[in-house]
């Protein structure tokens, strides 16, 4: 790719910049009287790499996995699109499945007719202008009261609901992205009390029980997979596409009932059964005197959300049943109103993602979805999520395999005088970074778990053999791979913890600490001559 060959070109051109000022520095620096160093000889380097200069060749190893930081931006961007490209392809996944559901009711309309009387002013004609005038009047009107009769309705709400919930989870692909959905099987049921609806209006004259609509609202009705007929007051009825009207469950499916026969204050009991479709989440309304539901699930890591939390729960590695037990009292509006009280919003028009209510929709009034409860199907390590927060430790364990070098180095010296130079630990920085990349393509095709493991050993094995070449010692080749090895495997760890993250991170760091206070803690002690201080030793360190 073009942007690899661009990268790796960045790196040489830093490389060789860092190099010459090094180089010239030490041109500044030689005493007088001695041959300033030439351009790709720099044996004063060497005293970099000698024990008593210890604290150089860390220095030069925090600067080197400072650079590596510029192949990591490129490689977090290259991760960032393909998030946004996966969670759009997500979106589309989890749209045409049905989305997030937000179910609501059912609920009671009832039409009533309101007779009052309304006065009009009518112009006079001409022949009553005249009479008007002749009796000194000024009018040029007359008032008209006018009986008039119209049709209002009454929204009524259940005493008791009861909703019993299984859901069942399944993945949907589209290519190489994927994303879990559900089938949510609902069974309602409850009762209504039949109310006297005199109150809502001093001149009703005929409440038309007959006509009364039992509607049922749903976020997203082309996601029902299958629906029973309504039992209600002794009947079966047949549910209808719409909600007939109702404005406070604009979306949704309705029945008309006859509960003209139901004494006032009778209850009226109903039940039925729903199977819907969704995504992320399912929210349920509370719309009874008192509400009981209970939702029963395989998955293992529900997301309690909504107005109010369970007051029971049951979760386990075979999955979750919760159940919320909810009083009329935590919502707002009552359970008989007229119908031009509500507002015209949609059960779903809560925005839980940022807990804010938009008041200023449809035309005020009340709101179904002011409360609701439920639980999202919460992905707790997302794929892509574990990539971008891989690479945020990306520069952290490229330091630490570069001190752990340093470090076994300072340990080797003694009994070997062959070192890595800085240009060797630039390849093993670049290669570190590659990781990060190959994770990345692997993972789309096999997971995140086993593309780590491919991703990790492949790097390890690259590594531990580069330093085995270059080194021609297998101890130290060993110890690098198995350092690197411990590393990858306590940043699988990290990612894979979602409480305890921090906390790993921060002991990793104090680990990290102590090893470098322990390694340099004589650092400023005289040493004494040793074969690799002797004047005429020849050290494979040049660059």
């Amino acid at each position: 790719m073009l942007w690899v060959i661009l990268l790796i070109i960045v790196v040489i051109l830093l490389s060789i910049t860092a190099l010459t000022v090094i180089w010239l520095c030490f041109r500044a620096i030689t005493p007088e009287g001695e041959n300033p160093p030439k351009w790709g000889e720099l044996r004063p380097l060497k005293r970099l790499f000698q024990r008593r200069f210890f604290i150089f060749r860390m220095a030069a190893a925090v600067v080197l996995a400072g650079l590596m930081t510029i192949p990591i931006s490129f490689i977090k961007d290259l991760v960032d699109e393909r998030y946004v490209r996966g969670s759009e392809v997500i979106s589309e996944i989890s749209g045409l499945w049905g989305g997030v559901q937000t179910f609501a009711g059912p609920v009671i309309s009832v039409p009533f007719t309101v007779r009052s009387a309304e006065s009009e002013q009518i112009p006079l004609t001409e022949a009553e202008l005249s009479i008007e005038r002749s009796r000194g009047g000024d009018r040029v009107s007359r008032e008209v009261i006018r009986t008039v009769e119209s049709l209002h309705e009454a929204l009524v709400l259940p005493e008791y609901l009861a909703i019993e919930g299984k859901v069942s989870t399944e993945m949907r692909s589209r290519g190489i992205y994927s994303t879990r959905v559900y089938t949510a099987e609902l069974a309602v049921s409850g009762n209504f009390l039949k109310p006297d609806l005199s109150g809502l209006s001093p001149h009703i004259t005929d409440i038309h029980w007959d006509k009364a609509v039992a509607a049922v609202g749903i976020s997203g009705t082309r996601a029902i997979r299958d629906i029973s007929g309504l039992e209600i007051a002794g009947q079966t009825l047949k549910f209808l596409p719409g909600s007939s009207g109702n404005d406070a469950l604009p979306t949704g499916f309705s029945s008309q009932c006859d509960l003209s026969s139901i004494p006032d204050g009778e209850p009226v009991p109903f039940e039925f059964r729903v199977s819907v479709g969704g995504a992320n989440s399912l929210f349920l309304t509370p719309v009874g005197t008192f509400s009981r539901f209970r939702i029963e699930s395989e998955w293992p890591h529900p997301n309690f959300t909504g107005a109010g939390l369970p007051t029971s729960r049951d979760i386990s590695p075979e999955g979750f049943a919760a159940v919320w037990e909810i009083p009329n009292l935590v919502r707002n509006y009552p359970q008989v109103s007229g119908m031009e009280s509500w507002a015209e919003r949609s059960v779903s028009d809560y925005d839980w993602d940022y807990g804010v209510r938009d008041l200023a929709r449809g035309n005020g009034g009340y709101y179904l979805g002011e409360y609701v409860a439920g639980v999202e199907f919460f992905e707790p390590v997302f794929h892509y999520s574990l990539l971008l927060r891989s690479t945020k430790y990306a520069a952290l364990f490229i330091l630490m395999t570069f001190l752990a070098l340093a470090i076994l180095e300072n340990f080797l010296v003694e009994r070997s005088e062959v070192r890595l130079n800085m240009v060797q630990y630039g390849v093993i920085g670049l290669g570190l970074a590659l990781f990060y990349l190959t994770l990345l393509a692997v993972s789309e095709h096999l997971g995140f778990g086993r593309a780590y493991l491919l991703s990790a050993a492949i790097n390890v094995a690259m590594t531990g053999g580069y330093v085995l070449g270059a080194l021609k010692l297998r101890k130290p080749a060993a110890l690098t791979a198995l350092v690197q090895g411990l590393l990858y495997a306590l940043l699988f760890f990290i990612l894979r913890m979602e409480d305890y993250a921090l906390l790993a991170g921060s002991v990793l760091l104090l680990l990290a600490t102590a090893s470098l206070m322990f390694t340099t803690r004589n650092i400023n002690h005289p040493q004494k001559p040793g074969p690799t201080d002797a004047p005429d030793a020849t050290l494979d360190m040049e660059f």
